[in-house]
């Protein structure tokens, strides 16, 4: 039976604007609408969506870097808003985040062993004539070794699959169970890719990680998920196992998705008649009704007009459409 180490339970994060002269005009961004998730012990489960979709929101809210507006995170059956002392420093912990840009998340004044060295002495998880030791293996585990390399080097002197590396490691260095990783390949150049997202997928088997990926890439995501999560202005349109979402995708959106990456040859095999997007993407500040991807989806019908709920298809594959079966025959 899975082990849920974090669930989210109808959340929401709704961003005020304001526009006018003076400000007096509010208009409120519902980045994140009524999303529920849920990640298993050792899953890597994907959120995929174009820019806007609220993937990045969600991944900040799940490490505590957004606060929710309403709704629910629970860490391993505990909800996070209700952690406090040591509680919530087990929290950070355990959860940690790997960000797009290797360069931007790093300090630019700190060398690579100070930077590896600090969470570690700070959270006292190593005795400090203990932590130069951890750091190397940290540094050998992530295939930047020998250490004396790296370890009295500034981020600027590494390349970006490099600097990835480290900013891994550094992830790791708490030795956490969850690992949210924000885009991380989508700055580094292809043929560097494919080593880091074989890294990660070798440090989840050998660390039991449960890693929630962001990613827009359907490429990268093929590669590394188990499951499959459909984000799109900030709902969640679809989801399932990742061959299912692959082989048979049932929303129009999610289809689209999958048009829009020609690399993917099983999406072609499927799609032999590419969906395409009508009409030009909404405001984030006035989503439409009912369904969110209507007034852009060439099958919409009246009932559109009123939201649909995810819908059971079966194994695990879930879809929130009003079309009976998918738009496209295999």
């Amino acid at each position: 039976m899975a082990v849920e180490t974090i669930r989210i339970t109808d959340a929401n994060v709704h961003f005020p604007v304001r526009s006018g002269l003076f400000g007096q005009n509010k208009r409120i961004v519902h980045a994140v609408d009524g999303v529920n998730l849920t990640l298993n012990e050792n899953e890597t489960v994907a959120l995929v969506g174009e820019s806007g979709s609220g993937k990045t929101t969600l991944g900040q809210a799940v490490v505590g870097l957004q606060k929710l507006s309403s709704g629910r995170i629970d860490w391993r059956g505990k909800d996070v808003d209700a952690l406090s002392g040591e509680s919530m420093r087990g929290f950070h912990r355990d959860v940690q985040v790997v960000f797009q840009d290797p360069y931007g998340s790093l300090n630019p004044r700190q060398t690579i062993g100070q930077a590896l060295r600090r969470p570690l002495l700070l959270h006292k998880t190593v005795a400090p004539a203990e932590a130069d030791a951890y750091v190397e293996d940290l540094l050998d585990r992530v295939g930047l070794s020998p250490s004396y390399l790296y370890t009295d080097n500034f981020p600027h002197e590494f390349s970006g699959g490099q600097r990835q590396r480290i900013a891994i490691a550094r992830a790791l260095a708490l030795n956490p169970s969850v690992l949210v990783a924000d885009e991380p390949v989508s700055a580094l150049d292809v043929s560097i890719r494919t080593q880091i997202l074989k890294l990660l997928q070798r440090l989840k088997s050998e660390l039991k990680l449960s890693l929630l990926f962001l990613s827009h890439d359907l490429g990268v995501v093929r590669f590394i998920a188990d499951r499959v999560v459909v984000m799109y202005l900030g709902k969640l349109v679809e989801t399932g196992p990742v061959d299912a979402i692959f082989d048979h995708p049932h929303h129009p959106y999610t289809q689209v998705l999958l048009g829009a990456a020609p690399s993917l040859s099983r999406a072609r095999a499927h799609n032999r008649e590419r969906v395409t997007i009508v009409g030009e993407p909404p405001k984030p500040t006035a989503p439409p009704s009912g369904c969110r991807f209507r007034t852009r989806c060439p099958f919409a019908m009246d009932i559109c007009k009123v939201e649909p709920v995810l819908k059971d298809l079966g194994g695990g594959h879930s879809s929130a459409c009003h079309l009976d079966g998918p738009a496209l025959a295999p």
